[in-house]
């Protein structure tokens, strides 16, 4: 298990999906919301060395479900992803802390509006864009 930077604190019940991929963990109690984090390890890089694609992408998503549903009413059972546009600007490498923040565009009565940006050592690797339909 890692140590994560100071401020975050492991993710209780992150899904059964997402155990896969973690430990994550989360910072909470800034100005901004709540970062997700996560350290890159080496089952998490593709033939080329990289971290992997789909990786990044479900890191976003994850943090993008998670900040829709924390702008959401407390009475909606979930938000579902519609789509998830990817930007891809530079390669990460295992053993690298990523950082997933993510904006609340809009939220409407059902669909939300997200960005998220996912740094690897404080350098942006991802931006992303989702639409989410949120349930109630």
């Amino acid at each position: 298990m890692t140590t994560p930077p100071s401020g975050f604190t492991a993710v209780e019940d992150p899904g059964p999906f997402a155990e896969h991929i973690g430990p994550l963990y989360v910072r909470t109690g800034t100005d901004e919301d709540p970062v997700l984090g996560l350290r890159a390890a080496d089952e998490h890089a593709n033939a080329a060395g990289a971290v992997h694609g789909g990786l990044l992408a479900t890191l976003c998503d994850t943090a993008l479900g998670r900040a829709v549903r924390a702008h959401a009413d407390d009475d909606i059972c979930g938000a579902v992803t519609i789509s998830l546009t990817t930007d891809y600007l530079s390669p990460a490498k295992p053993g690298a802390w990523l950082e997933a923040r993510t904006k609340v565009e809009k939220l409407g009565g059902r669909l939300a509006f997200a960005d998220c940006a996912v740094t690897a050592d404080g350098r942006e690797v991802v931006r992303a864009r989702a639409v989410f339909s949120v349930r109630d």
